[in-house]
C-alpha cells in the first residue's frame, strides 16, 4: 500500500461554498503538523489531487482500542 503524504489531527475552522458551487474546507492543525507544510505545499504546486479521509478522533481511538 502507498504511504500517506500527510496524516494529522485537525479541527475544521471554515466550511463554505465557492462562487462556482464547489465546497471549500479549511482545517487548523496543531504545531506537530508543521513539518507537513512543505509536503502539502508541494502537492499544491504540482496540482496533485488528494484523497482525504476524515475520522472523529475520539471514535477512531475507541475503535483502535477494541482491536
Amino acid at each position: 500500500m502507498t504511504d500517506p503524504i500527510a496524516m494529522f489531527q485537525a479541527s475544521v475552522s471554515n466550511v463554505k461554498t465557492m462562487a462556482d458551487g464547489s465546497p471549500r474546507f479549511t482545517f487548523d492543525a496543531g504545531e506537530p503538523a508543521i513539518d507537513l507544510l512543505s509536503k502539502l505545499a508541494k502537492a499544491q504546486l504540482e496540482g496533485i489531487y488528494l484523497t482525504v479521509v476524515v475520522y472523529d478522533k475520539e471514535e477512531l481511538e475507541k475503535d483502535l482500542k477494541k482491536t
